[in-house]
């Protein structure tokens, strides 16, 4: 037989041949009888190709059946039958070596047999997937239901998407991945890494599978559900994601609110029977329209009370005993010896209150070019705090709110009675152990809890006595109110007249919406668009114009490219207080034959609206020193309003108070 080395050998030597013999022909004649050779020599090549595979094939079958029957003659009537054995075999030798082969060869068997039984393969994954599944949803139950004795407080406390993620990471990993790959997010998240929108996704869907399976497991649900409804959701929308398993139904959301107000009132009460505390109400009025009117469905006001609960900072248990209060003994408070220096402010407070306001000037510069403050840096004094409160993070408890009109004497009494017994549950001995409460709320509050407290001042009972264990304080926001209304209403000025300057004409010339304000006017002044207006808009252009005229250059633009050291704008700051600022050059301009009334009113709007502004400043940063100052200011504008007679005599008897309480009360 003749190799295919030789065969081929022999076609060339015929093909040279064959051109020798034929040597007239063209050369497209000896193309085509070349490739008429060697289309021969492959036709060769490949049935000797076949021949050989069919020999492969038939040495292969000989050796399975070989095989096939030695396992027959071993006992074994199939493969499987002998590969079972192999499995279930004890020999360590046998059992390491069958599992060597299958991690060599495992997934090379699963292609077989995909391939062979594509459905058998299918139908197993199925199952095996199932089971892990079924599993780990099991176990994502458990994680994400709250415990049997958990309150609603430790479910809100304890929610955190991220920890809820990272353990369902660990309780369900192939149920994550799967959802991960389903969502386009490959590989788990890193703790350090910023959470994305895939990971939202994920743990909802988790969350939300979790509680389909179990409806108990509503760890999620239930902070989803008191979120909607602090939102202020529409039962539409509660039934909506309920049904999608976003979130629990409106009633389950209305009792966990029920429960979570129980479960925060006893721990209020705890509060307020270890530790001194502050109560704060205020009044509280929702008015109820109807589209159509009848006898029983009218438009309507629903009068209540509002009251919060603040444990005292830097107050040990016990530090304010009912000894510091002096037995009250007449129904209005009296003053024994009225000194000078409660009348009118001191000349310590006035000095400090200059000081504050002048800085306020610099400030006003300062925010308006942010370039100067960033060239001058550090060399910018900060405020001069006087008394300032330390730092720390004040806690606050809202009280269960009241239908009570607290607005009458018998209102207050019946606020006092529901706070203190029957919402903290003290009697007589746990007002001893807990001291003083201290009371604060607006001018009508306080006013109203000052002549409970005369009216009740000979009760025997101390639950009935409250003059023995309450104490007054006015509150600073109402106040600042008050002072907001003062400068709105003695610089607003007369609609549509001629003067050059007031508030209602810079309001005007602004486009803003119309106000009524001013001392004859019949409805109250509002106080948010009267503060921006005065704050934000007209006193900033006041003092800048102030620093243009004082300033050595022509525009304060041009100055400010100038200013090398902080005392430069310092200095104009003193000169603009004491020109545009000071009531004593007021005084002197009214001694004038030919006066200049809007220059006056301007340069008191300045001084009011300074003083202003420090309250809010003051307050923010904690300095009440500063606010006394402000206060006994005040105390003295309000009396010469002629308009403000409680505001006054509220603050004098704060002042008074103040300085000739016991110092721990104080």
């Amino acid at each position: 037989m003749q190799t295919p080395a030789r065969g081929l050998k022999r076609a060339h030597t015929d093909e040279n041949s064959f051109r020798m013999e034929t040597p007239g022909l063209g050369s497209s004649k000896r193309r085509r009888a070349r490739l008429v050779d060697i289309t021969e020599v492959q036709n060769l090549q490949l049935q000797r190709a076949e021949a050989s595979q069919s020999n492969q094939q038939a040495v292969e079958k000989a050796k399975i059946e070989a095989a096939l029957t030695a396992l027959k003659s071993a006992g074994f009537p199939t493969v499987f039958a002998f590969l079972d054995a192999v499995n279930r075999s004890k020999d360590q030798q046998i059992s390491a070596n069958f599992s060597r082969q299958l991690g060599h060869h495992g997934r090379s068997l699963l292609d077989v047999l995909r391939t062979r039984q594509p459905h058998l393969l299918e139908s197993y994954n199925i199952e095996q997937t199932r089971t892990i599944i079924n599993a780990e949803a099991g176990a994502l139950c458990a994680l994400l239901r709250p415990g049997d004795h958990a309150s609603i407080l430790d479910t809100l406390s304890s929610f955190s998407l991220d920890n809820m993620l990272r353990d369902a990471e660990r309780a369900a990993p192939f149920l994550c991945q799967m959802l991960r790959d389903a969502s386009g997010k490959q590989g788990t998240s890193s703790p350090h890494q910023r959470r994305d929108h895939g990971d939202l996704v994920v743990i909802t869907t988790l969350c939300m599978l979790a509680q389909t399976r179990n409806e108990k497991s509503s760890h999620f649900q239930t902070t989803m559900c008191l979120y909607l409804l602090a939102c202020g959701a529409s039962r539409t929308q509660f039934d909506i994601l309920n049904h999608a398993g976003f979130s629990l139904s409106y009633p389950s959301a209305i009792q966990k609110i029920k429960d979570l107000g129980q479960s925060k009132l006893r721990q209020i009460v705890q509060i307020a029977h270890s530790r001194p505390c502050m109560i704060i109400w205020d009044n509280l009025n929702i008015a109820f329209r109807v589209g159509e009117q009848r006898k029983a469905s009218k438009d309507h006001f629903d009068n209540g009370t509002t009251a919060t609960l603040v444990p005292l900072f830097d107050v040990n248990p016990g530090g304010l005993p009912l000894e510091l209060k002096a037995p009250r003994t007449s129904r209005r408070p009296i003053i024994d010896d009225i000194k000078a220096e409660y009348l009118l402010p001191t000349c310590q407070q006035v000095k400090e209150l200059e000081n504050e306001m002048i800085w306020h000037i610099e400030d006003i510069l300062f925010s308006s070019f942010p370039s100067l403050r960033s060239l001058l840096g550090d060399q910018i004094a900060p405020p001069h705090d006087i008394e300032p409160i330390p730092i720390h993070k004040t806690e606050q408890y809202p009280l269960p709110t009241m239908h009570i009109d607290e607005s009458s004497l018998d209102g207050t009494l019946e606020v006092l009675e529901t706070i203190i017994t029957r919402t903290l549950e003290m009697d007589a001995d746990a007002i001893k152990k807990h001291g003083v409460f201290i009371c604060a709320g607006d001018q009508l509050s306080i006013s109203l809890l000052d002549k409970a407290s005369a009216s009740r001042r000979d009760d025997t009972d101390l639950v009935d006595n409250l003059s023995q264990y309450t104490e007054g304080q006015l509150g600073l926001f109402h106040v600042k109110m008050a002072g907001d209304r003062m400068v709105a209403n003695e610089f607003w000025g007369t609609p549509n007249s001629d003067s050059p300057w007031s508030l209602w004409k810079i309001n005007s010339l602004l486009g803003r919406k119309a106000i009524t304000a001013g001392w004859k006017a019949k409805s109250p002044t509002p106080f948010r668009p009267t503060y921006d207006l005065i704050l934000s808009l007209t006193l900033p252009a006041h003092v800048l114009d102030a620093f243009r005229i004082l300033c050595p250059r022509n525009s304060v633009e041009e100055w400010i490219t100038e200013v090398k050291t902080y005392k430069e704008v310092h200095d104009i700051a003193v000169q603009l207080h004491q020109q545009f600022c000071s009531a004593r050059r007021v005084n002197d301009l009214r001694q004038l034959k030919r006066r200049d009334v809007p220059l006056e009113n301007i340069i008191l709007f300045i001084r009011d609206a300074l003083i202003l502004r420090a309250l809010k400043f003051s307050v923010k940063r904690g300095d009440i020193g500063t606010v006394i100052n402000i206060l006994a200011h005040w105390m003295v504008m309000f009396r010469g309003t002629g308009k403000m007679p409680k505001y006054a005599d509220a603050l004098f008897q704060l002042l008074v108070h103040l300085k000739t309480m016991d110092s721990r009360l104080r």
